[in-house]
């Protein structure tokens, strides 16, 4: 199953986003729109993937979090 949410560079950023949200209080507009990007980037790729014949996997790929739904679940 894909799932953007499980690449290295939304590890990173998400230790990042949690040091702001602790000490702000909110989430940080650039790590969300960092995040964003490459959750857009990760699902482009991969949409060429799940066209034809694998109509399961590809409802698994189109039912992936939104970057604001991962960072709720994650978020203390």
């Amino acid at each position: 199953m894909i799932d953007w949410t499980k690449d290295e560079r939304i590890a990173e950023l998400m230790e990042q986003a949690v040091r702001h949200f602790n000490e702000f209080d909110e989430l940080s507009l650039e790590h969300e729109a960092q995040m964003d990007l490459i959750r857009e980037e990760y699902m482009w790729e991969r949409s060429n993937d799940y066209r034809g014949e694998c109509f399961g996997e590809f409802d698994d790929w189109h039912g992936q979090l939104t970057v604001e739904e991962f960072v709720t679940s994650v978020l203390p």
